[in-house]
């Protein structure tokens, strides 16, 4: 197994590929590799950044539209797509992201397809030893003893793209400097890890508000401009008991070392609480590009293209305790942690299927948590051995779901 500080210190030239390239995290990741390639021409940065491979759902304009201006041969589509330029090769299907992660060599793959159907490309890519740069949690979420196993097994490093989670990352380095790079466990001198929670849509209302809010009621995010599944996930707070789900795994903290308050200002993205009573945060402005230049730059610190935080002007910062009756969500996580085996793929395919049903007005969205907490109060935990188990566990909390949403759908 290679030494981490190592590579990061002397690898000059990183080939990428884009998972969900089309996405948001995807072209925020591009933007990011445009400007740390444009510092490498001014001698500012060690690291020259090649796009290798491009992967999207069903945008086939899209990337290739990307494709085009990056040079990019290599594609995949998880949708049927038309024949792409001259001078590429298009992969499609369902294991179209896998095929590229398994053909095409690679330094970094950034993972960042929404949902479980990301799940099999980051798996190949530790199996294949590859770093990840991580967005899409549900890969952790649903599969953690297993991709954390594989990529331990492997030498696969899991960088963190979440603002949360580089947060996290950046505290626990300033603390243990010596281990700036994941996997890092959190010592003894932490008490316990604290992510901020924006509330999304539904911070201010009534659960009976929260009851029957609309499509678009859900979808109008307060801080940030996200994907349709992402945004309604910050509205339940579901998002957030992910967030912590996926901690447990990257970080080694159990579910009595976690936890999580609504932060509306979106400025502090962690807390560190120590054994000494100190508190160290990690703050910057809402905007993605920083903690995505941090994972490509492998904890290294090149001038940002993201906006630069001024603390005389951002105001008063507020942290609110988060109520389990309006936002059960939480503690729905909490749980999926202490149960451990299969009970995070049950927890996350629940609210894969209760999201798509609300936003085809199938279901009402105060009933998307209650969808869960049925599914897990039914479950059966199994362990997790094999990708086989993730899918099977994932298929069966489905079927619960569908039951649920049969009975409670409006």
């Amino acid at each position: 197994m290679s030494d981490p500080a190592h590579h990061a210190l002397t690898l000059s030239h990183k080939r990428v590929i884009v998972l969900g390239s089309t996405g948001s995290i995807g072209t925020q990741t591009l933007e990011v590799v445009a400007h740390l390639n444009a510092l490498h021409e001014q001698g500012m940065h060690a690291t020259k950044y090649e796009i290798v491979g491009l992967a999207a759902g069903s945008d086939h304009e899209a990337l290739f539209a990307q494709a085009s201006k990056w040079g990019v041969q290599h594609l995949a589509l998880c949708g049927a797509g038309q024949s792409p330029p001259a001078g590429m090769s298009l992969r499609t299907g369902e294991q179209a992201a896998t095929e590229l992660v398994d053909d095409i060599d690679c330094d970094l793959v950034v993972g960042a397809i929404v949902g479980i159907a990301g799940l099999r490309s980051v798996l190949r890519a530790a199996e294949r030893g590859t770093d990840i740069a991580l967005a899409n949690k549900e890969s952790l979420v649903a599969a953690g003893s297993l991709v954390t196993r594989v990529a331990f097994e492997s030498g696969s490093r899991l960088l963190p793209l979440d603002s949360e989670h580089a947060g996290i990352w950046q505290c626990l380095a300033a603390i243990d400097c010596h281990h700036p790079s994941p996997p890092m466990h959190s010592p003894e001198c932490v008490s316990r890890v604290v992510l901020t929670a924006s509330g999304g849509s539904m911070r201010n209302k009534t659960r009976e508000q929260i009851e029957h809010a609309s499509v678009q009621d859900a979808l109008n995010h307060p801080n940030w401009d996200m994907g349709a599944k992402v945004t309604i996930d910050t509205a339940t707070l579901i998002n957030k008991g992910l967030e912590l789900i996926e901690a447990h795994w990257l970080f080694g903290l159990p579910a009595d070392r976690l936890g999580a308050v609504i932060h509306p200002q979106s400025i502090v993205h962690a807390l560190i609480e120590c054994a000494d009573s100190s508190v160290i945060a990690q703050l910057g402005v809402p905007d993605m590009k920083a903690p995505i230049q941090y994972a490509l730059c492998d904890a290294h610190r090149p001038p940002g293209c993201a906006p630069k935080l001024d603390v005389t002007k951002m105001g008063s910062l507020d942290f609110i305790e988060i109520d389990p009756d309006r936002f059960p969500a939480i503690g729905l996580a909490m749980l999926a942690i202490e149960s451990g085996g299969d009970a995070g793929a049950a927890l996350n395919a629940a609210n894969e299927y209760a999201v798509h049903a609300f936003m085809n007005s199938t279901l009402p969205f105060g009933q998307i948590d209650r969808c869960v907490q049925r599914v897990m109060e039914r479950w059966d935990t199994r362990a997790i051995r094999t990708l086989d188990d993730v899918l099977d566990a994932d298929r069966r909390a489905r079927v619960l779901a569908e039951e649920y949403c049969a009975v409670k759908g409006g």
